[in-house]
């Protein structure tokens, strides 16, 4: 007795709320605690059979009819083991709870619902089962990804060091008797080597970022934009770029995360702008549709909107590698830090005429708390 559409985006207990006329209804109570402990043990939790009562059709008069269920909760975990998603599944159950009450299912029981009631209820603990053995296999390949990642790349640190050293002593003892064409395919050695050496420590960091515990705390977003400025001073020589600054909020992360965030943003906003006679770069913020959104804009190359997709993937690159250096793995870093912190971001861009990544961080504990009076919207000139 619903319609999709005027439910989407309502809270469970406002579209299915308890009967006002029984007293001692506990149906919102438990299946609120059941969430809860989902939520907080990220295994299902199969309830005990509630009495929850549903309306009835205006054509019956709109009362309440007491109903029983059998519900079971269960997560969906997302690549973070943090829960995605609830699945709420239930069982009408009220036949055979009315039934085994009064105490006449030998009487009021035909042989066939006898065998949909038992079949119902090992229905129910059979699927609780298959779930949690879902979640437990899906946890323990996350884990095995993440170990693998960490192992292939500290083990491909040793070999690289090797190949490197021994380039260095090549061009150092024996450079002299070298044709200019072999000294050249050394340094080609080296500059795979060290690309290859960026890599390893990208994959490390993306590692890293999937394991590590955030720390939060109170953080104007300001100060990070201003430090990371600072480190990528070493790429602005000789380049004219205009930063436009606007003030940001304060919020509560994990700041050395947050802080990759804007230091990949920028940094390829810096990258993808360099041919243009005149950068322009701008971190701002806004509110879209509720939602407090930060903003890193530039003036660059932009991208073909139709491999937007593409942006977020490990290893995906939209540009030859002899036109812009990178590694692919940067904004699958940035996508896994929002994402860690119960937010999202998002593309927008056109080929020639630049691009803009969105982030958001709207849950509790990420949330937007201010933006400090110190900062002042701002353009800055490099």
């Amino acid at each position: 007795m619903t319609i999709r559409e005027r439910i989407l985006g309502r809270g469970i207990f406002e579209v299915f709320p308890d009967n006002p006329d029984d007293p001692k209804a506990t149906g919102v109570m438990n299946l609120r605690a059941s969430l809860e402990r989902v939520l907080r043990n990220k295994v299902p939790d199969t309830m005990a059979v509630q009495k929850y009562d549903i309306r009835k059709p205006e054509s019956e008069g709109g009362s309440f009819e007491e109903r029983y269920w059998s519900p079971l909760n269960s997560p969906v975990l997302g690549p973070d083991n943090d829960v995605a998603y609830i699945i709420h599944r239930v069982e009408d159950v009220t036949d055979f709870v009315r039934i085994k009450r009064e105490g006449m299912e030998q009487q009021r029981l035909t042989e066939e619902l006898r065998i949909r009631a038992g079949k119902m209820e090992a229905e129910v603990y059979l699927r609780a089962a298959e779930v949690q053995e879902a979640n437990r296999r899906l946890e323990a390949a996350n884990k095995e990804l993440e170990a693998f990642t960490h192992s292939v790349a500290h083990d491909l640190r040793a070999p690289l060091r090797k190949v490197h050293t021994y380039c260095e002593a090549l061009i150092d003892g024996h450079g002299g008797e070298f044709s200019s064409d072999a000294q050249r395919y050394v340094r080609l050695i080296q500059d795979g080597v060290r690309q290859m050496g960026s890599v390893v420590d990208e994959l490390l960091n993306l590692s890293k970022v999937g394991q590590a515990e955030l720390f939060r705390r109170p953080t104007p977003l300001d100060s990070l934009v201003g430090l990371v400025r600072n480190e990528l001073e070493s790429k602005l020589s000789k380049r004219d770029i205009e930063w436009r600054i606007d003030a940001l909020p304060t919020v509560d992360c994990d700041s050395g995360l947050m802080k990759q965030v804007f230091a990949h943003l920028l940094d390829n906003a810096i990258k993808y702008t360099r041919l243009q006679p005149r950068a322009v770069i701008q971190v701002g913020y806004n509110e879209q549709n509720g939602e407090q959104v930060i903003f890193v804009r530039d003036n660059g190359v932009g991208f073909d909107i139709e491999l937007a997709g593409r942006l977020f993937g490990m290893f995906q690159r939209l540009h030859r590698d002899e036109d812009f250096e990178g590694t692919g793995l940067g904004l699958a870093t940035v996508q896994r830090i929002i994402q860690r912190h119960g937010g999202r971001i998002w593309a927008e861009g056109q080929e020639g005429k630049g691009a803009t990544f969105y982030f958001t961080l709207v849950s509790d504990e990420a949330k937007p708390i201010g933006v400090g009076a110190e900062s002042a919207r701002g353009i800055v000139k490099n």
